[in-house]
């Protein structure tokens, strides 16, 4: 049986905003080939995750991105281990060949969306001794189509259920960053809003001043900056 690993690489990238006082739109991006596909290499002997991270790095260039084991799903003749990859697009260096990044979004709970196309699904919950299983259904007649949604749908679920318990949310972000960039992204994420008020005390201790904000010609103050600082020994949020 071939055992394939596949790779979930979610960028948080971001575009202008016209108004300077407003904070850049932000948006996920996906890693895919120029057929929508994932990256993907065959299992060999040895170090798996050393063989995904390798395989990652000589696409985008860098090696700067977290890197997890997710699932594996069972196919007729093979065996799916999907990675989860995050980084931010300042780490990004040129794409190799054959290889682009595009939009990425989740809606309702009910809606993916992978470069400007729409694919529908349902979570369904089974019971079963005891424990509860998510079997996600995904609207398409697509084998290929149907495997790589699932790939980032579940990857994209890990994200969600642990964005409020881990440091995963900083993983999306550069060399450093603003308060409302987090609020952001994790809007984004979970798609829905929060209370600014709250959602800064919540996350302002993991965060470390970087340097001060500096005035412009225009006199508009820019926010402050962070860098992610982890404490020791602390229960997330």
């Amino acid at each position: 049986m071939r055992v394939n690993l596949v790779s979930c690489v979610f960028v948080l990238d971001s575009e202008k905003n016209d108004n300077i006082r407003k904070n850049e739109i932000k948006r996920l991006k996906v890693l895919v080939d120029k057929k929508d596909e994932l990256p993907e290499i065959i299992a060999q002997q040895g170090d798996l995750k050393k063989q995904v991270r390798e395989q990652l790095a000589d696409i985008i260039g860098t090696d700067f991105f977290h890197l997890e084991q997710v699932y594996a799903m069972d196919y007729r003749d093979e065996i799916d281990i999907i990675y989860l990859g995050i980084t931010n697009i300042e780490y990004v260096d040129e794409l190799k060949q054959n290889y682009k990044l595009v939009d990425f979004e989740v809606k309702n709970n009910s809606l993916i969306i992978l470069n400007n196309k729409e694919y529908k699904y349902q979570t369904l919950e089974i019971e079963e001794n005891n424990n509860i299983e998510y079997i996600h259904e995904i609207a398409t007649e697509d084998s290929e189509i149907n495997r790589v949604i699932m790939s980032l749908l579940i990857s994209y679920k890990r994200i969600r259920n642990s964005i409020d318990n881990t440091d995963t949310i900083f993983k999306f972000m550069g060399s450093s960053f603003t308060l409302e960039d987090v609020r952001m992204v994790y809007e984004l994420i979970k798609d829905r809003s929060v209370d600014k008020s709250n959602f800064r005390k919540r996350i302002v201790k993991y965060c470390e001043k970087v340097g001060e904000p500096i005035n412009t010609k225009s006199g508009y103050r820019p926010s402050q900056r962070y860098k992610f600082k982890p404490l020791k020994g602390d229960i997330w949020i």
